[in-house]
């Protein structure tokens, strides 16, 4: 078969029916291979970034508790053969309570030391302030054939500082009244009192005391010690305590302390 071009068309080759597919197929391809690399070059993939992690808080230091005592005020009430020393004392600590405080007492006359006394054991709650009492009876005071005692001397006991369960007695003062001497200053007052606990046993001992003021603030005397055996579980009592006053008061208040 001779493959010679046709008479007359020596030199020339037409193209034109023999490659339209071929350029039509290269087109394809073409447009194929940049989807292709569209494709690959997409979007970044996301990459997550890490939350940030919050320091540790870092637990307080507490600063050490102050614990002591400190006397606030003191005096002493006197009538017939009975003198009562009385001492105001405070705990200064925050968070810390004291158990078994003991106050000694000692009156004086004219400079002289006359009989030391002791309060009861006591118990004073983180910023408690207390008043606590002792009984002279005959021996500070002689059934009047000598002066009064005009001094005191007042010295606070260690006692045991841990933290204490519960919280300090409710005792209030409700009213007072003169029952002997009343025209002569000195004299015996009856306060009536309220004192409890809802965290008090039956059974457990309460020291019970009275102080009174005049209308500058100065003590001018207050009850013995007053003891009470609890006799239920909880609960308030009513109480008439005894005053030993060397002049007429202007206020009585009342506290209360618990053994724990």
């Amino acid at each position: 078969m001779s493959v010679l071009p046709p008479a007359g068309h020596a030199g020339r080759l037409t193209l034109g029916h023999t490659m339209g597919p071929v350029v039509r197929h290269l087109s394809v391809c073409l447009l194929a291979i940049v989807t292709v690399a569209l494709s690959a070059c997409g979007s970044p993939p996301r990459v997550s970034s890490p939350s940030p992690t919050a320091p540790p808080t870092a637990t307080p230091t507490l600063a050490p508790d102050t614990e002591s005592l400190t006397l606030v005020s003191q005096g002493l009430g006197a009538y017939q053969a009975v003198v009562v020393p009385v001492a105001v004392i405070h705990n200064a600590a925050t968070r810390t309570g004291v158990r078994g405080v003991v106050v000694h007492f000692v009156p004086t006359r004219g400079g002289r030391a006359l009989t030391p006394l002791d309060s009861p054991a006591v118990t004073l709650y983180p910023g408690q302030t207390l008043a606590v009492t002792a009984d002279c009876t005959d021996t500070c005071n002689n059934t009047g054939t000598v002066r009064d005692p005009d001094g005191l001397m007042v010295t606070i006991g260690a006692g045991t500082w841990a933290p204490l369960p519960g919280s300090a007695l409710t005792a209030t003062a409700v009213r007072s009244s003169c029952t002997s001497g009343c025209g002569g200053g000195h004299g015996q007052w009856d306060v009536a009192a309220v004192v409890g606990s809802p965290e008090l046993s039956q059974g457990t001992r309460v020291d019970v005391f009275t102080w009174c003021t005049n209308a500058g603030g100065a003590i001018v005397g207050g009850s013995p010690p007053s003891v009470v055996l609890w006799p239920q579980s909880g609960g308030m009592l009513s109480l008439t305590l005894h005053a030993i006053l060397s002049s007429p008061p202007s206020t009585c208040h009342v506290g209360a302390s618990a053994p724990i």
